[in-house]
């Protein structure tokens, strides 16, 4: 190495030899300007924070989205069954009703029956039997919710009588309600399962 206090003391070629001594690693830790690697280097990190900050968030709102769409299929599916079910049970519902009502021209047989063997002495026996099996057949359907809805009497209504015919009345009274029932009327439960065929009063 060149000797610092000679006057023919070369700074470039000390520097130089010293470079060569270190492998090159002095010069090229020198930064070309103050700061600029580091400000480079946390340049960079802002942009990868910033990147993924961004990616993190769109990553949400599609998970939010997904969770949207996810709550409203299943409440799709909860509406579709309960819809579901709904129509089933209105359907058995109908069919139950209909089943009931092929059942009620068997009483009206056995009340034409009796009404019918009352007119003749010999055959108590009969009027007895009818009378046994029509309650039998009324309490079986008491158990499913059908009810005999007595209609003698009564105000005309519509949504348990069906006008079959119109007497003439002269007392007031009789105007407008049922004075004879031609055919017995059915409730399943609160609503009408067949209307009472019913001859109505009319005043002159």
């Amino acid at each position: 190495m060149a000797d610092p206090d000679s006057p023919e003391f070369d700074a470039v070629a000390a520097a130089q030899e010293l470079d060569d001594l270190l492998g090159g690693s002095a010069s090229s830790a020198v930064p070309s300007g103050p700061g600029t690697g580091n400000d480079r280097y946390i340049a960079t990190l802002e942009s990868e924070i910033e990147a993924l900050s961004a990616l993190v968030a769109q990553k949400d709102q599609e998970l939010q989205r997904a969770n949207q769409r996810a709550a409203q299929a299943h409440a799709e599916i909860e509406a579709a069954g309960k819809r579901i079910a709904n129509a089933a049970g209105k359907d058995l519902e109908q069919r139950t009703r209909k089943l009931l009502e092929i059942l009620l021209p068997v009483v009206d047989d056995l009340d034409r029956g009796i009404a019918a063997a009352k007119h003749h002495v010999e055959s108590a026996d009969v009027v007895t039997g009818f009378e046994l099996v029509r309650r039998n057949l009324l309490a079986r359907l008491a158990q499913l919710g059908v009810t005999h809805a007595p209609a003698l009497g009564a105000k005309f209504d519509p949504r348990r009588h069906e006008a079959i015919a119109l007497v003439p009345v002269t007392d007031p009274a009789q105007d407008g309600r049922v004075i004879d029932v031609l055919r017995e009327g059915y409730l399943i439960g609160e609503d009408t399962l067949r209307p009472a065929g019913v001859a109505v009063g009319k005043r002159r």
